[in-house]
């Protein structure tokens, strides 16, 4: 019972979490129809693939409440959901050229980091290891120097 009253308090923690940044990003950025425009435009997610036999959209979106969501963003939650599951992190990689690796900036500061900063807090509340890798390089085409992630 204990574990369970703990896995829900972190569960609405993490929809807190969420809400909050939500919030955040439309207010910065022109309001919640703006914001979601961005999002759209700039969030590509990968497709399941032909060796993905464990996924099935239908189950994920009646457990989930996730009708609504496109296919590619629910294989995502589903790639969460599975490293949660298996006690292991979920890794994101960047590759491109001079504005992802952080020109002008401290790599640190560059654009994969601050939305590891953003996403580390809600991964957490999840249970899960967020790792990012930036494989970005400046002034050369990414492909095929940085593929290797």
């Amino acid at each position: 019972q204990t574990q369970y009253n703990n896995r829900r308090s972190d569960l609405n923690e993490f929809y807190n979490e969420i809400s909050r940044l939500k919030n955040e990003f439309a207010s910065l950025y022109g309001g919640e129809n703006a914001a979601r425009y961005l999002i759209h435009s700039g969030v590509k997610t990968f497709r399941p693939s032909g060796g993905s036999k464990h996924f099935n959209s239908d189950s994920i979106s009646d457990a989930y409440n996730m009708q609504d969501i496109p296919p590619g963003l629910k294989y995502t939650a589903y790639r969460i959901l599975s490293a949660r599951e298996q006690n292991r992190p979920f890794k994101i990689a960047f590759g491109g050229y001079s504005v992802t690796v952080g020109r002008g900036n401290y790599f640190h500061q560059s654009y994969p980091f601050m939305l590891k900063n953003l996403l580390t807090r809600p991964m957490e509340l999840l249970g899960v290891e967020l790792q990012v890798r930036n494989a970005a390089i400046g002034g050369v085409p990414s492909l095929p120097y940085g593929w290797c992630l």
